[in-house]
């Protein structure tokens, strides 16, 4: 509920501070008086649009304030400020709004800085605004839903069924990521015993590889390190003038002068030590001899053995250490795997039997619907047929797609509201069949739709501040008493803020504001003061025949002595 309203710099108003309270504030005044500037700010405050000319001395910011107070009944309220961590020691907030000359806006609520989407989140609990853009809202069939089942009392069953659809929900999205995790541990546990039969059939072992391309290094060049060794020994053995016998001659030689020469003595231990060390090399060859052979056969052997082995390190890009290392660990995978194929079931049979359940609850939220639609039915005909649409029927179509057909989605025809799709079909006159609402009622017919919608919900929807803005237009008569009454009905639930040219309408007030445009040196100002009994009269009125004469003061009184009496 709205409790102040404070305007500054604001289209014509300089400086304005409204007190509100609960029920029926009606706001009055001549045409362009300025009445839609205070429901205009409550707008803006809450997120409408800014546009040009709204700030009234563009040396300055405008500022709008609203306070509200706090209704802890209604939980979407205290939810969303336990949602944006608001304190909620007091029982009250205040929004406002900061407009820079050039229409840029800042947005606080109990002074902190917040964003256009989190004030819609606060205009959505808190203001009800009877506009074109509600009536579009009756277009919406999830709107319709949720209007029927207020209407039912069905929102705690709705809630309920909500919340199970949810649960169940997740459960399918949990299902299906560990089927899918399954997959994956059994496609890679798959691999690894592939790779464990495929490394071990390879039978490696460490330096193998190395050992085996030494091997094949002398294979493939035996042929040619055997020619070597025969021709080298030849050359140093077994020919004419061989390497040992020059070298052995030199020896003799030089033997005959080493005592008077150092490095001549020196010379011949040095070729002393040459033919020691070809002997040991003729040696070391002819080791080589014994060990090795041109062998073709061996030598396909080791090649292929090795090109195995290349091949796999290749595959695993690992070397053979590696491999062995790797092998080892997927053994320990594989030891510690653990199948989810149990638990799989039991969520399966789980989501089964909840899917069940969820249908049963389907099924019995679609029965309270159909009887509730009946009742809501009559109660629109019988409240829109006093406002002027005597000729009204009305008729709550359902729709359950998937009702009677084979589901091959578990949660298919389901959503978070049950199994029903509903379309309000609407005619205005004799002769004309139903249509849909969205075809068949006019704006004049929208909008006293919603307000019969609104009054026969009202005891049942949460407190909230509720605005009219000329409703009344173009009506008079035994409907004028008739919206005034529907007006008054739904002030006694939710505090409505009314801008009103009916007499009818402001003889309800729970509380009367008159509003003047006066014209100053400079610029018009807009005036606002609050009605006692005797200047209620006189607006009365006014609003009856333009004057305060005798006659219309009669005529004031006589409505508002009626109003007492329904009261």
């Amino acid at each position: 509920m709205i409790k102040s309203l404070r305007i500054d710099n604001f289209i014509i108003v300089e400086k304005l501070l409204l007190d509100f309270e609960k029920g029926l504030q009606v706001l009055t005044g001549e045409t362009g008086a300025g009445k839609s500037i205070i429901v205009g700010a409550i707008d803006v405050i809450l997120g409408g649009p800014v546009r040009p000319g709204m700030v009234y001395d563009e040396s300055k910011p405008a500022y709008l304030e609203t306070v509200f107070d706090i209704d802890k009944e209604n939980k979407p309220l205290t939810n969303l400020l336990g949602k944006h961590d608001i304190d909620l020691s007091e029982n009250e907030i205040f929004l406002a709004k900061e407009i820079a000359s050039n229409l840029r806006g800042k947005s606080f609520l109990n002074g902190r800085r917040i964003t256009n989407p989190v004030v819609k989140e606060f205009r959505e609990v808190l203001l009800d605004f009877h506009s074109q853009r509600d009536q579009q809202r009756l277009f919406d069939t999830e709107y319709q839903l949720e209007v029927l089942d207020k209407f039912g009392n069905m929102m705690p069953q709705r809630e309920k069924f909500g919340n199970k659809f949810r649960e169940t929900e997740q459960k399918i999205k949990d299902l299906i990521k560990l089927e899918a995790k399954e997959k994956e541990l059994s496609e890679k546990v798959n691999l690894y015993h592939y790779q464990v039969d495929e490394i071990e059939k390879m039978q490696l072992k460490n330096g193998e590889d190395s050992n085996l391309q030494t091997e094949l290094n002398l294979l493939t060049n035996a042929e040619d390190i055997l020619n070597q060794a025969v021709q080298m020994e030849q050359i140093i053995y077994e020919n004419e003038n061989s390497v040992y016998d020059i070298i052995n001659g030199f020896i003799s030689q030089f033997s005959r002068f080493e005592e008077d020469n150092p490095h001549l003595k020196n010379a011949v231990s040095s070729l002393h030590e040459s033919l020691a060390n070809l002997d040991e090399s003729i040696s070391q060859i002819r080791e080589v001899q014994n060990i090795i052979n041109v062998d073709s056969t061996r030598l396909e052997e080791v090649q292929e053995r090795l090109d195995s082995i290349n091949s796999v390190c290749l595959k695993y890009k690992r070397n053979v250490p590696q491999i062995l290392e790797y092998i080892q660990f997927i053994k320990k995978e594989l030891a510690s795997y653990s199948s989810n194929q149990d638990k799989i079931k039991q969520m399966q049979a789980e989501i089964e039997n909840d899917v069940s359940c969820l249908r049963n609850m389907a099924d019995e939220l679609t029965e309270s619907r159909r009887k509730a639609a009946a009742r809501f039915e009559e109660e629109i005909e019988s409240n829109i047929k006093k406002l002027a649409i005597p000729d009204a029927r009305i008729e709550i179509k359902f729709d359950n797609e998937y009702r009677d057909k084979e589901i091959t989605n578990k949660l298919a025809g389901l959503n978070a509201t049950g199994q029903d799709e509903i379309d309000i079909f609407f005619s205005a006159n004799k002769g004309v069949k139903l249509q849909s609402l969205r075809f068949a009622a006019s704006g004049g017919e929208l909008s006293r739709f919603l307000l019969t919608v609104k009054k026969i919900l009202s005891d049942k929807l949460d407190s909230r501040t509720i605005i009219f803005d000329e409703i009344d237009a173009g009506i008079g008569g035994r409907t004028a008493d008739l919206l005034a009454d529907f007006i008054h009905n739904i002030g006694r639930f939710h505090q409505v803020l009314c801008i009103s040219h009916l007499p009818q309408i402001a003889s309800y007030a729970d509380r009367h504001f008159a509003i003047v445009k006066k014209s100053g040196a400079q610029a018009s100002q807009v005036e606002v003061s609050v009605l006692d009994k005797n200047e209620k009269r006189e607006e009365i009125a006014r609003m009856l025949s333009g004057s305060t004469s005798e006659l219309a003061i009669k005529h004031a009184d006589e409505i508002i002595n009626k109003v007492k009496g329904v009261n």
